[in-house]
């Protein structure tokens, strides 16, 4: 079919698509279950790691695909939110979904939802999406799924599927709290409502004591072993481009990996994939140590403290709630001590803004503000701009039209000490991804 056609197609698909994601009190895991069992469980077609958690999840799936793609195995990943295109999304082998494969997995699901008495628009596109993707990764003869949680774990679409390989957590803190409760409890319980009887579950040694104490009572009501081995770190080289830690376990010893990803975050979701690996090869899973150090130097992770740009030295971070800013902070105060920095920054309105400026602003040089491209929720650049000057009247702000302005002035006004970074709001990424900022 002409391709000009499919786009066409794909695009009024998505159209019709019902934006709205369903989640909070009314839970909707019991009909997508009732949808996945009508499809035939296409999810018991492939081994699943399914992986919640509040920071850290896309790292953490990138690194374990990478190590199992390394190993020869076929790989699917579902993760969220995208960047630049929904399609990217759904990934077999680093490749996203093609607007084709959308189309005809799509089609494979209707007559079923349909005969399940559903209209197709009583699905959100998230929860499309996620069905779309058990199917196409079927088709595709997945070894692997990487099964991302999008939000929480309890009510998550994500939850509708049959018992995981493997269960893994990564940091869980405050985030989403009008969905998710307001409190680090509240949060974990929700997140903890993906572990299955049968399985196995791996988390942080250094997840907060309330958090960690939640995850470890479900696992004993499922009788569920979970694994969180107190490990030693050192990173023993760090540069813009990537680093070299050495990991050391009970579960294991590795000194000297090399990965190409850069903050010193990453150790802590390092550690977790490491635990993850180690538990894998108790199932006997081959995964040999060659692969693990060929996979950690092809990791593809955009706009988790990347840089995007050399001249001028350009970053993007899609840090967006404390916790977060927290882990960009302060590796960039490791990083870039020579650099005078100019931040871009774009917030969601319900999003703890002040906490993640006290974090940012004593590295800051000047600050642009930008409105994120959600009208709902965007945080205007006048107000960002308003509440910065407030907290550091010293620090140069100043509020921007656009994106696209407020490089251009980052850009003309630098100098060789001149470090750009970008963060906020994977919308505010986004918006730099469509104006063509990419690696260099």
């Amino acid at each position: 079919m002409n391709q000009k056609i499919v786009h066409e197609m794909y695009q009024q698909l998505i159209d019709q698509f019902n934006q709205a994601r369903l989640v909070g009190d009314n839970n909707r895991v019991p009909l997508l279950r009732k949808i996945v069992a009508a499809l035939n469980h296409p999810d018991q077609h492939y081994h699943v790691i399914h992986i919640a958690g509040t920071n850290g999840k896309g790292s953490t799936g990138a690194m374990l695909s990478a190590i199992l793609e390394a190993q020869g195995y076929r790989v699917g990943r579902f993760n969220s939110p995208a960047i630049l295109n929904d399609r990217e999304q759904i990934q077999f082998n680093h490749q996203w979904i093609s607007e084709a494969a959308f189309i005809d997995s799509y089609n494979e699901i209707k007559p079923v939802v349909k005969r399940l008495g559903l209209s197709t628009t009583a699905i959100s596109i998230f929860e499309w999406q996620f069905l779309i993707s058990l199917i196409w990764y079927r088709n595709q003869q997945a070894d692997y799924v990487i099964l991302e949680a999008g939000l929480g774990g309890l009510t998550d679409a994500t939850n509708a599927i049959s018992a995981p390989q493997l269960t893994v957590f990564t940091k869980i803190a405050m985030d989403h709290m009008q969905i998710l409760g307001d409190t680090l409890v509240k949060i974990a319980t929700q997140k903890s409502k993906i572990i299955k009887p049968g399985t196995s579950a791996v988390t942080i040694n250094d997840q907060s004591p309330e958090a960690f104490e939640v995850l470890q009572k479900e696992a004993q009501k499922q009788g569920v072993a979970l694994t969180a081995p107190k490990t030693s770190a050192q990173v023993s080289a760090r540069s813009l481009t990537g680093m070299m830690v050495n990991l050391h376990s009970a579960l294991f010893d590795w000194p000297a990996l090399a990965l190409n990803v850069i903050g010193d975050f990453q150790v802590q979701n390092l550690t977790l994939v490491l635990t993850a690996v180690a538990v894998l090869k108790t199932q006997n899973v081959r995964i040999t140590d060659q692969a693990v150090r060929t996979g950690l130097q092809q990791i593809q992770l955009p706009d988790r403290l990347t840089v995007v740009s050399q001249k001028p030295l350009t970053i993007v971070d899609v840090a967006h709630n404390p916790d977060g800013m927290t882990a960009l902070t302060t590796s960039l105060k490791k990083l870039t001590r020579q650099y005078k920095i100019t931040w871009i920054l774009g917030f969601l309105a319900d999003k703890a803004v002040t906490p993640m400026l006290e974090l940012l602003l004593p590295l800051a040089d000047r600050v642009l503000t930008v409105t994120p491209d959600n009208p709902k929720r965007a945080l205007p650049a006048e107000k960002l701009a308003s509440d910065i000057r407030q907290l550091s009247p010293a620090t140069h702000t100043k509020a921007m039209a656009s994106m696209p302005e407020a490089l251009a002035l980052a850009r003309q006004t630098s100098s060789q000490s001149s470090l750009i970074v970008v963060a906020g709001s994977f919308y505010v990424a986004r918006e730099l991804a469509e104006m063509g900022v990419t690696h260099d």
